[in-house]
This record gives C-alpha cells, sequence and structure tokens, in this order.
C-alpha cells in the first residue's frame, strides 16, 4: 500500500501513514476474497518508524491488525571510499560483505519490535528491495540508467542474504530482489541483441534447491573477523548458510567469505550422513548448494 512512504512515496510521518492506511483500507473492496496487504515500513534500520506506525494503527483496536498482512522493510548496501562496483580492494570486499550481513539484525531487531503491539506476531516482515547498490560508471550501456555490472562479490551479498531469510523463514514471509534486468545487482544484463546472465542469477539458481523446504535451525561455528570502514565496526563470519528439508532431501547452501583462504566442503558437512554434491568447488568466495539424503 504505496512505495517508501517515508521518502520518495509521499513524504509521510509514520502515524500519518498509519491513519491513511487505515482510512484506505477501511473502503477497499475484497473483490473475490480477502486480499493480502503489505504495509509500506521503514528505510533501513528505522525502528521508530515500525513502533509508531502500529501504535498508532490499533488506536482503535488491535482487530485493525487484521488488515497488515506484511511489512516491507527495504534495505541497500554499497561500496564506500573510492571503489566502484567492478574496481575494490579486498578491504571492500569484507566491508561490502559485513554490511549485508546487516540484514539479519534488521529483521531480528524489526521483528522484536513488532511484537510489541502484535503479540501474535500475525504480521510478517517483507523484504521487498534488497542488494548491492553502487556509484555510476559501470552501466552496461550509457543510456541505461543504474545498469551497473557485477561481481562474484555481489553474488556472494547475494548469497548471505538469501541464507538469512532462510534462517528467519518464520519471521520473513516475502523477499524480493527487486530489480531483474538491467537494474542494480541484477540477474540478467541486455543490450539489443545481446545477453548475459550475471554472478547473481547463478546463486539463485543453486538456491533454488531449498524452494518448497522445510527450514532447518543451523549453526556454523567458524572464526570471526574484525572489519573497519570509517567509524563503522563490524564482526564478519568466515563462513554462514542455512539448510532445508524436503522429504528425504536436506539441502546446505554455504558462504566462505574469505577473499582467498579455501574452506574444506568436507568440514562444512561433517555429521549429515551420505552425501551427493550437486555442484563442488574448493575456490574461495564460492557458495554452492550441495543435497543430503538421510542415513
Amino acid at each position: 500500500m504505496g512505495n517508501e512512504t517515508w521518502g520518495c512515496g509521499g513524504d509521510f510521518a509514520p502515524d500519518e501513514y498509519a491513519v491513511e492506511y487505515r482510512r484506505y483500507t477501511t473502503w477497499l473492496p475484497e473483490f473475490s476474497g480477502p486480499l493480502a496487504l503489505i504495509a509500506s515500513g521503514p528505510n533501513r534500520g528505522d525502528l521508530d518508524w515500525t513502533q509508531r506506525f502500529f501504535a498508532k494503527l490499533v488506536e482503535k483496536g488491535k482487530d485493525e491488525l487484521e488488515k497488515v498482512y506484511g511489512w516491507a522493510i527495504h534495505y541497500y548496501c554499497g561500496t564506500s571510499g573510492a571503489g566502484q562496483a567492478v574496481d575494490f580492494t579486498t578491504d571492500d570486499w569484507y566491508s561490502l560483505l559485513s554490511k549485508a550481513m546487516v540484514m539479519e539484525s534488521m529483521i531480528t531487531r524489526h521483528w522484536s519490535v513488532l511484537g510489541e503491539t502484535d503479540t501474535e506476531h500475525r504480521v510478517k516482515l517483507v523484504v521487498d528491495e534488497w542488494g548491492t547498490w553502487h556509484r555510476t560508471g559501470t552501466e552496461v550501456h550509457p543510456t541505461y540508467l543504474l545498469s551497473q555490472m557485477s561481481t562474484m562479490r555481489d553474488a556472494l551479498v547475494s548469497a548471505l542474504t538469501l541464507d538469512i531469510f532462510n534462517r528467519h523463514a518464520d519471521k520473513v514471509a516475502m523477499a524480493n530482489l527487486a530489480q531483474l534486468v538491467n537494474n542494480l545487482d541484477s540477474l540478467f544484463l541486455a543490450v539489443e541483441d545481446q545477453f548475459i546472465v550475471t554472478p547473481n542469477y547463478r546463486v539463485f539458481a543453486m538456491y533454488a534447491a531449498h524452494q518448497g523446504g522445510q527450514a532447518l535451525r543451523t549453526v556454523f561455528g567458524a572464526p570471526t573477523r574484525n572489519v573497519r570502514e570509517g567509524q563503522e565496526r563490524w564482526s564478519l563470519d568466515r563462513l554462514a548458510g542455512s539448510a532445508s528439508k524436503r522429504g528425504k532431501i536436506l539441502v546446505l547452501t554455504a558462504v566462505n567469505t574469505d577473499a582467498q583462504a579455501a574452506r574444506d566442503r568436507d568440514r562444512i558437512a561433517r555429521g549429515f550422513g551420505a552425501i551427493r554434491e550437486s555442484q563442488h568447488t574448493g575456490r574461495p568466495g564460492y557458495s554452492r548448494a550441495q543435497q543430503f539424503f538421510s542415513s
């Protein structure tokens, strides 16, 4: 219901938007059945927007929560300093991956704030815009807006983020890489009759093995790396991932965030019984899906 209402979508304050949302949804036809309505949530980590919207929405009663299926969050991360989409240092590599991991705290913190009003957690999170957003200069064509190139670094941002969504499947009901072709970290680049898939496409193709599965609690024990950019500080896991199960097939995805050192795939898979690999590489920086059959 609207888009980025905190800014370009109306420049509302959260309580103002809550009033407009309640007014509009009251008289919205259901057509052939109830609609699943998604409210325009905060920019990045603005917890105040979440708290104030829902506090205002339920002023006339908690039944108003039935009008909200999802709470939309937007989060992009990009390169700072002198680096660009395809021209970056090892420090830039780690800082961008660290920024991608901020998604996890955004989900847990907004979920906690939602619980202050929606104690039954009927409203789910919808991360309907996310990914990398680099400065201009690498467009696939000079006339294309935001058609930046992508590299393995962007692919790992996608992999880390998809794993975060898997780990929080109870909270995130829907998530969208908003751009598909020739825009930000898209899956495809095209100019006239020339067409190519991006590294992000490869990640999405691998992670499709999770579709239709049941998310499993997954714990990775690995060293962390301290990352610094200006006044910002992060602790980046050197290995992260997620798992899901569909029938007798267990799918594990793992991301090696180290820019140089490889990770032993057998150590990642320890304790899962018989292994049949769908793809494998020992090179650093890759994420690979592996299928595990119950013993």
